[in-house]
């Protein structure tokens, strides 16, 4: 499998965002400050961006770490991890 950068993660993370959220500023998000404060995402709509993440980056997310993913850096973080990136 190859490795992922963070760039290409924080790209995938912030366009899924963009499906999940079409109005969004994803542009502007803060990476240490909360989804949900700022773009005032709800637990659907988090829950959407998860599943759609799972999906395109092809790993599983599991429900307890959710909390680790609430940031946009919380999900770089993890996803470098759970993905092998660098």
């Amino acid at each position: 499998m190859n490795a992922i950068s963070n760039e290409q993660i924080r790209d995938t993370v912030l366009r899924t965002l963009s499906d999940v959220i079409p109005n969004a500023d994803t542009q502007a998000l803060h990476p240490d400050i909360s989804f949900h404060d700022q773009l005032e995402l709800d637990s659907i709509d988090f829950l959407r961006l998860m599943m759609s993440l799972e999906k395109e980056l092809n790993v599983t997310i599991f429900d307890f770490d959710y909390p680790k993913l609430s940031t946009l850096k919380g999900c770089e973080h993890y996803l470098t991890e759970r993905l092998g990136g660098a």
